[in-house]
């Protein structure tokens, strides 16, 4: 490991649980949450998913956000790609 690797994993482990840490790497960090917990119905809500979708399409960590939402449970949101109810939740 370079030594910038070295202080990257000790920053993110200190910053963040263990567990966690992936989260700095994410592609959605610092954005504005509200993008990624849409509303609407229909059309509009399909178009403000797939902006959601679009971020995470292009994320290094997109599987460990799934596997997050899916331990903590979350139930709300676009996670690593995901809406509720393609990870198995009714909006209802």
């Amino acid at each position: 490991m370079t030594a910038l690797a070295d202080h990257m994993n000790t920053y993110t482990e200190d910053w963040f649980e263990l567990r966690d840490a992936w989260r700095a790497y994410a592609a959605c960090r610092g954005m504005d949450t509200d993008l990624f917990y849409p509303e609407g119905r229909g059309s509009t809500l399909r178009a403000r998913e797939q902006i959601a979708k679009n971020i995470c399409s292009s994320c290094p960590v997109a599987q460990q956000c799934r596997e997050a939402s899916t331990a903590l449970p979350e139930r709300y949101g676009i996670w690593g790609g995901l809406t509720e109810a393609e990870r198995g939740w009714s909006r209802r």
